[in-house]
Protein backbone atom coordinates (compact mmCIF):
# COMPACT_ATOMS: atom_id res chain seq x y z
CA UNK A 1 0.00 0.00 0.00
CA UNK A 2 1.10 3.21 -1.12
CA UNK A 3 2.51 5.38 1.85
CA UNK A 4 1.79 9.34 2.01
CA UNK A 5 2.58 11.97 4.85
CA UNK A 6 0.59 13.35 7.51
CA UNK A 7 2.03 16.72 9.27
CA UNK A 8 0.18 16.82 12.88
CA UNK A 9 -2.01 19.49 13.71
CA UNK A 10 0.39 22.63 15.36
CA UNK A 11 -0.25 26.32 15.37
CA UNK A 12 1.97 29.02 13.90
CA UNK A 13 0.91 32.52 13.08
CA UNK A 14 -0.45 33.33 9.83
CA UNK A 15 2.58 34.03 7.53
CA UNK A 16 4.30 31.04 8.78
CA UNK A 17 1.25 29.14 7.75
CA UNK A 18 1.54 30.20 4.57
CA UNK A 19 5.04 29.61 3.77
CA UNK A 20 4.80 26.05 5.08
CA UNK A 21 2.04 24.91 2.53
CA UNK A 22 4.52 26.73 0.02
CA UNK A 23 7.34 24.94 1.30
CA UNK A 24 5.54 21.08 1.23
CA UNK A 25 4.12 22.17 -2.42
CA UNK A 26 7.81 23.25 -3.50
CA UNK A 27 9.67 19.67 -2.44
CA UNK A 28 6.61 18.08 -3.87
CA UNK A 29 7.78 19.41 -7.41
CA UNK A 30 11.04 18.76 -6.58
CA UNK A 31 10.24 15.17 -5.55
CA UNK A 32 11.77 15.41 -2.32
CA UNK A 33 8.36 14.43 -0.53
CA UNK A 34 5.14 12.37 -1.21
CA UNK A 35 1.81 13.90 -1.01
CA UNK A 36 1.06 15.46 1.72
CA UNK A 37 -1.53 15.64 4.31
CA UNK A 38 -1.25 18.77 6.83
CA UNK A 39 -3.86 19.51 9.43
CA UNK A 40 -3.16 23.25 11.34
CA UNK A 41 -4.25 26.71 13.36
CA UNK A 42 -3.31 29.78 13.40
CA UNK A 43 -2.00 31.93 16.61
CA UNK A 44 -2.32 34.57 16.73
CA UNK A 45 -5.94 34.44 14.59
CA UNK A 46 -5.46 35.66 10.83
CA UNK A 47 -7.66 36.53 8.18
CA UNK A 48 -6.53 34.92 4.62
CA UNK A 49 -7.33 36.72 1.50
CA UNK A 50 -6.89 35.31 -1.89
CA UNK A 51 -3.76 35.50 -4.28
CA UNK A 52 -5.64 37.85 -6.51
CA UNK A 53 -8.15 39.44 -4.24
CA UNK A 54 -8.32 43.23 -3.60
CA UNK A 55 -8.65 44.54 -0.01
CA UNK A 56 -8.54 48.43 0.95
CA UNK A 57 -5.04 49.16 3.37
CA UNK A 58 -7.05 50.89 5.43
CA UNK A 59 -9.80 47.74 6.21
CA UNK A 60 -6.48 45.50 6.56
CA UNK A 61 -5.22 47.51 9.23
CA UNK A 62 -8.50 47.92 11.38
CA UNK A 63 -8.67 44.15 11.31
CA UNK A 64 -4.74 44.09 12.27
CA UNK A 65 -5.92 46.95 15.08
CA UNK A 66 -7.86 43.92 16.48
CA UNK A 67 -5.34 41.31 17.33
CA UNK A 68 -5.98 40.08 13.99
CA UNK A 69 -3.15 38.87 11.43
CA UNK A 70 -4.06 39.76 7.47
CA UNK A 71 -1.75 37.77 5.14
CA UNK A 72 -2.07 36.58 1.55
CA UNK A 73 -2.86 33.24 0.50
CA UNK A 74 -0.82 31.59 -2.46
CA UNK A 75 -4.37 30.05 -3.69
CA UNK A 76 -7.23 32.14 -5.37
CA UNK A 77 -10.74 32.50 -3.35
CA UNK A 78 -12.01 35.16 -1.34
CA UNK A 79 -11.59 35.86 2.35
CA UNK A 80 -11.12 33.02 5.62
CA UNK A 81 -11.25 34.23 8.78
CA UNK A 82 -8.98 31.62 10.87
CA UNK A 83 -10.65 31.92 14.40
CA UNK A 84 -12.21 28.64 16.29
CA UNK A 85 -11.29 26.75 13.31
CA UNK A 86 -9.72 23.91 11.54
CA UNK A 87 -7.39 24.04 8.50
CA UNK A 88 -6.12 21.54 6.72
CA UNK A 89 -4.01 21.51 3.00
CA UNK A 90 -3.24 18.68 0.84
CA UNK A 91 -0.59 18.65 -1.57
CA UNK A 92 -0.43 15.83 -4.92
CA UNK A 93 0.39 15.88 -8.67
CA UNK A 94 -1.84 15.66 -11.55
CA UNK A 95 -1.08 12.75 -13.99
CA UNK A 96 0.94 14.95 -16.03
CA UNK A 97 3.77 13.66 -13.22
CA UNK A 98 2.24 10.62 -13.11
CA UNK A 99 -0.24 11.54 -10.07
CA UNK A 100 -3.29 10.56 -9.49
CA UNK A 101 -5.18 13.87 -9.50
CA UNK A 102 -6.50 14.71 -12.74
CA UNK A 103 -5.57 17.77 -14.85
CA UNK A 104 -9.28 19.38 -14.57
CA UNK A 105 -9.33 21.85 -11.80
CA UNK A 106 -12.91 20.41 -11.21
CA UNK A 107 -12.39 17.07 -10.95
CA UNK A 108 -8.84 17.34 -9.06
CA UNK A 109 -11.32 19.51 -6.54
CA UNK A 110 -13.79 17.01 -6.31
CA UNK A 111 -11.22 14.40 -5.54
CA UNK A 112 -9.32 15.78 -3.18
CA UNK A 113 -13.02 16.55 -1.30
CA UNK A 114 -13.67 12.68 -1.26
CA UNK A 115 -11.08 12.87 1.55
CA UNK A 116 -12.98 15.69 3.32
CA UNK A 117 -16.17 13.64 3.08
CA UNK A 118 -14.77 10.85 4.67
CA UNK A 119 -13.32 12.47 7.10
CA UNK A 120 -16.72 14.39 8.23
CA UNK A 121 -18.85 11.28 7.18
CA UNK A 122 -16.26 9.08 10.12
CA UNK A 123 -17.71 11.96 12.34
CA UNK A 124 -20.88 11.61 11.36
CA UNK A 125 -21.89 14.13 9.36
CA UNK A 126 -22.49 13.82 5.76
CA UNK A 127 -21.78 16.41 3.08
CA UNK A 128 -21.78 17.02 -0.20
CA UNK A 129 -20.28 19.31 -2.86
CA UNK A 130 -21.52 22.97 -3.72
CA UNK A 131 -22.86 24.11 -6.59
CA UNK A 132 -20.27 25.05 -9.94
CA UNK A 133 -20.63 27.58 -11.70
CA UNK A 134 -21.88 30.03 -8.51
CA UNK A 135 -20.54 33.95 -8.66
CA UNK A 136 -18.55 35.39 -5.75
CA UNK A 137 -15.49 37.51 -7.13
CA UNK A 138 -17.95 40.35 -6.26
CA UNK A 139 -17.77 39.10 -2.33
CA UNK A 140 -14.91 39.85 -0.07
CA UNK A 141 -15.96 36.88 2.37
CA UNK A 142 -15.10 33.10 0.98
CA UNK A 143 -18.17 31.99 3.17
CA UNK A 144 -20.70 34.21 1.67
CA UNK A 145 -21.27 31.74 -1.31
CA UNK A 146 -20.73 28.22 -1.60
CA UNK A 147 -19.21 27.36 -4.91
CA UNK A 148 -17.90 23.55 -6.82
CA UNK A 149 -14.79 23.50 -4.62
CA UNK A 150 -16.64 23.89 -1.01
CA UNK A 151 -18.56 21.46 0.78
CA UNK A 152 -22.01 22.01 2.17
CA UNK A 153 -24.63 20.40 4.55
CA UNK A 154 -28.05 20.95 4.45
CA UNK A 155 -27.53 23.75 1.62
CA UNK A 156 -25.24 25.48 4.10
CA UNK A 157 -21.32 25.90 3.66
CA UNK A 158 -18.92 23.83 6.14
CA UNK A 159 -15.69 23.67 4.09
CA UNK A 160 -14.34 26.57 2.10
CA UNK A 161 -11.28 25.64 -0.12
CA UNK A 162 -8.88 26.97 -2.63
CA UNK A 163 -5.92 25.65 -5.22
CA UNK A 164 -3.02 26.77 -6.67
CA UNK A 165 -1.48 24.60 -9.45
CA UNK A 166 2.55 24.62 -10.47
CA UNK A 167 4.64 22.35 -12.85
CA UNK A 168 1.85 19.77 -12.13
CA UNK A 169 1.35 19.80 -8.48
CA UNK A 170 -1.41 21.03 -6.83
CA UNK A 171 -1.90 22.78 -3.61
CA UNK A 172 -5.85 23.08 -1.76
CA UNK A 173 -6.05 24.05 1.54
CA UNK A 174 -9.19 25.29 3.35
CA UNK A 175 -10.99 25.81 6.35
CA UNK A 176 -13.25 24.33 8.62
CA UNK A 177 -15.20 26.22 11.33
CA UNK A 178 -15.68 24.38 14.72
CA UNK A 179 -17.24 27.24 16.76
CA UNK A 180 -17.06 30.60 15.09
CA UNK A 181 -19.55 33.47 15.83
CA UNK A 182 -21.20 33.93 12.57
CA UNK A 183 -21.28 37.76 12.82
CA UNK A 184 -17.28 37.96 13.09
CA UNK A 185 -16.62 37.59 9.78
CA UNK A 186 -18.76 40.19 8.41
CA UNK A 187 -18.05 43.06 11.06
CA UNK A 188 -14.43 42.56 10.55
CA UNK A 189 -15.09 43.00 6.43
CA UNK A 190 -17.88 46.10 7.41
CA UNK A 191 -20.34 43.93 6.13
CA UNK A 192 -24.00 45.59 7.33
CA UNK A 193 -26.13 42.41 7.91
CA UNK A 194 -24.36 39.04 9.29
CA UNK A 195 -26.58 36.28 8.34
CA UNK A 196 -26.54 33.37 11.09
CA UNK A 197 -26.06 30.61 8.33
CA UNK A 198 -23.25 32.00 6.93
CA UNK A 199 -21.54 29.04 7.71
CA UNK A 200 -22.01 25.50 9.89
CA UNK A 201 -19.72 24.88 12.50
CA UNK A 202 -18.44 21.46 12.90
CA UNK A 203 -19.60 20.69 16.68
CA UNK A 204 -22.87 21.93 16.17
CA UNK A 205 -23.40 18.86 13.63
CA UNK A 206 -20.93 16.76 15.91
CA UNK A 207 -23.20 17.34 19.59
CA UNK A 208 -19.98 18.35 21.07
CA UNK A 209 -16.84 19.36 21.11
CA UNK A 210 -13.47 17.01 19.79
CA UNK A 211 -10.19 17.91 20.65
CA UNK A 212 -7.25 18.68 17.63
CA UNK A 213 -6.34 15.16 17.95
CA UNK A 214 -9.82 13.25 17.42
CA UNK A 215 -10.16 15.89 14.47
CA UNK A 216 -6.94 14.87 12.86
CA UNK A 217 -7.33 11.37 13.39
CA UNK A 218 -10.73 11.70 11.54
CA UNK A 219 -9.36 13.41 8.70
CA UNK A 220 -6.06 10.77 8.81
CA UNK A 221 -8.59 7.97 8.40
CA UNK A 222 -10.69 9.46 5.73
CA UNK A 223 -7.98 10.40 3.36
CA UNK A 224 -6.70 6.52 3.91
CA UNK A 225 -10.29 5.35 3.55
CA UNK A 226 -11.08 7.85 0.12
CA UNK A 227 -7.84 7.15 -1.38
CA UNK A 228 -6.81 3.40 -0.45
CA UNK A 229 -3.07 4.47 0.64
CA UNK A 230 -1.98 4.73 4.21
CA UNK A 231 -0.53 8.47 5.89
CA UNK A 232 2.62 7.70 7.85
CA UNK A 233 3.10 10.97 10.80
CA UNK A 234 6.13 12.43 9.82
CA UNK A 235 8.07 16.17 9.94
CA UNK A 236 8.70 19.32 7.66
CA UNK A 237 12.21 18.23 6.11
CA UNK A 238 15.36 20.56 6.50
CA UNK A 239 15.16 22.11 2.81
CA UNK A 240 11.46 22.88 3.75
CA UNK A 241 12.64 24.71 6.93
CA UNK A 242 15.23 26.40 5.31
CA UNK A 243 12.06 27.26 2.48
CA UNK A 244 9.98 28.72 5.45
CA UNK A 245 12.75 30.81 6.70
CA UNK A 246 13.70 32.16 3.53
CA UNK A 247 10.19 33.08 3.09
CA UNK A 248 9.15 35.11 6.18
CA UNK A 249 12.48 36.81 6.07
CA UNK A 250 11.43 38.13 2.59
CA UNK A 251 7.89 38.96 4.17
CA UNK A 252 6.23 37.54 1.02
CA UNK A 253 3.28 35.87 2.50
CA UNK A 254 2.14 39.23 4.40
CA UNK A 255 -0.44 40.94 2.89
CA UNK A 256 0.03 45.05 2.33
Amino acid sequence: MESWRLLSYAEFDGATNMAIDEAILDSHIRGLVPPTLRVYGFCPPAVTIGLSQKMDLELIEEIQSKGIQVVRRPTGGRAVLHLQDLTYSFVGSDSTRDGFLSTSVTESYRQICQGLMAALEGLGVITELGESGVAYRHLQDCFMATSGCDLQHGGTKLIGSAQTRRRGAILQHGSVPLNQDPSLMPSLLRETTADSKRHLNLFDLTKGVLTFEELEQAFKMGFERAFAIRLAQANLTEEEHAFVSLKINAKVAVAT
